[in-house]
């Protein structure tokens, strides 16, 4: 397969009249240096809590859709004649049915006298919770979110909706339980500023955390000696976002917390205190090192961007995704256009309903969305296998040579369940699903690799059509 359509990036020889410049330069660079260094040292601090602020409430708001995305999953439900009847057989009938598919580790029924029935657990468990407070928060709220427990197997916490009759009234409660490791992929996947962290917590400063041997545990901040986090009960106090400094693992740090809208829990972002203020410290230490070195990164940087101008580095490389453009692709099918001792395969895929992601979930999903299938697709075949660029939009094509159909089906079966753990990944609920087509321009051949474009285009329509119908049929 011929991948060297990425150039390497040059750097002219530097002009040898901008070096003397330099020392002139570098007095001029240090004192301004040393002038900026105190408001840095003042400023570093502020901005440290501006963005630890701003990553809480992003990732708040990503919870908050997540659990939106559950509770909307259990009204549809709930809605279901097997639910209300509030027949014990058949509601036993449709957890077994729709427990796996609706992404929760178990459903169950609790009636309006606090009667629970649990189908899935050991064949089926009936027990009286009227006197339990869990009975009263879900029979005084239309949707409720408790607080997370251990189990054997990790922390879990449950959503609760009301289960109504058509004519409104509320015979019980629906509940589907989850594992809080779906959010805490979540929040591991954000990156805090000075080695932070970032943490799910409830009122009492419990919070999820990964052991060294990949076990579960659900700890506590505010039970440590070591832990000073007042900051957290005058949140839950208020009910309103805070900034302050809390103390955790005997360290000072520096906390954004952020209310959590759809549970009862908040968003905590942690930075050392000892990280921020070693990094003006390093600025001291740094700083005639950086007089010297500073205009001579100037001029590099300068000759580099101008030669990025015209690198293939960014006219290969698509702006948004991590795969090649369309003028890549471009390119690289003119390269193999008088190949004709060679057999060309071309896949084209996209991605279904991607406008209801854009409409419903906001465009920042529906980037991520096409980032998403754009790394999965380059993992499964660039490389060995083909070139993976975007085209355009949510469409994708792959440009393979010498490979059988038998190779090409493998692949995609192996994009698709990659596809499936992605979606588990996801802040809200959507199972990720593509259409694709292929076609092959065998050695020999006379066929035109534009030709042979389309007609794959033109196969991923088709297959489009089908998973539209299918749809349609399932409503």
């Amino acid at each position: 397969m011929e991948k060297d359509i990425k150039l390497k990036l040059r750097l002219s020889r530097m002009d040898r009249s901008l070096l003397v410049a330099v020392p002139v330069t570098m007095i001029l660079v240090f004192f301004a240096l040393l002038a900026m260094l105190s408001a840095y040292q003042r400023e570093a601090v502020v901005s440290t809590v501006r963005v630890s602020h701003t990553l809480a409430a992003n990732q708040r708001n990503q919870l908050d859709v997540y659990l939106v995305g559950r509770i909307e999953m259990l009204k549809l439900l709930a809605q279901q004649p097997d639910v209300y009847s509030m027949n014990l057989e058949r509601q036993r009938a449709f957890a077994a049915r729709w427990t796996a598919s609706s992404g929760f580790s178990h459903l169950f029924f609790v009636d309006n006298n606090g009667q629970g029935w649990y189908p899935l657990e050991n064949g089926g468990t009936y027990r009286n919770q009227a006197g339990e407070q869990f009975f009263q928060d879900i029979s005084t709220h239309d949707d409720f979110v408790t607080d997370p427990f251990l189990k054997d197997d990790g922390p879990i916490t449950t959503v609760c909706v009301a289960i109504r009759r058509p004519d409104g009234t509320r015979v019980g409660t629906l509940c589907g339980a989850f594992y809080l490791s779906n959010v805490q992929n979540a929040i591991d996947d954000n990156q805090v500023i000075y080695g932070g962290k970032c943490y799910v917590l409830d009122k009492e400063g419990r919070h999820i955390s990964l052991d060294g041997d990949n076990s579960w545990s659900y700890d506590s901040l505010t039970g440590s000696s070591d832990a000073e986090v007042a900051l957290l009960e005058q949140v839950y106090e208020s009910g309103d976002d805070l900034d302050g400094e809390v103390k955790i693992d005997g360290a000072d740090q520096y906390a954004s917390i952020a209310v959590l809208s759809k549970a009862p829990w908040v968003v905590m972002v942690c930075v050392p205190a000892a990280e921020v203020t070693r990094s003006t410290v390093w600025m001291e230490r740094a700083l005639f090192v950086i007089a010297v070195l500073a205009l001579l990164m100037l001029f590099a940087l300068a000759h580099i961007l101008r030669s990025w101008q015209h690198s293939d580095e960014i006219l290969y490389t698509d702006p948004l995704c991590p795969c090649g453009s369309r003028t890549a692709m471009q390119q690289l099918l003119e390269r193999l256009e008088p190949r004709r001792d060679i057999s060309v395969t071309v896949l084209y895929a996209d991605l279904n309903r991607f406008k209801y992601v854009n409409d419903t979930f906001g465009h920042e999903q529906g980037d991520l969305l096409l980032i998403t299938f754009a790394r999965v697709l380059s993992r499964v075949f660039d490389g060995t296998l083909g070139f993976t660029a975007r085209a355009g939009g949510d469409e994708f094509v792959v440009i393979m040579t010498e490979v059988s159909e038998a190779v090409v089906l493998e692949a995609w079966q192996q994009v698709e369940l990659e596809l499936i753990e992605e979606s588990r990944r996801l802040p809200y609920c959507y199972w990720i699903t593509s259409s694709h087509g292929v076609a092959t321009r065998a050695a020999g051949e006379e066929k035109s690799l534009e030709a042979l474009v389309r007609e794959a285009d033109q196969a991923m329509y088709l297959c489009k059509q089908k998973f539209k119908k299918e749809m349609h049929d399932m409503r």
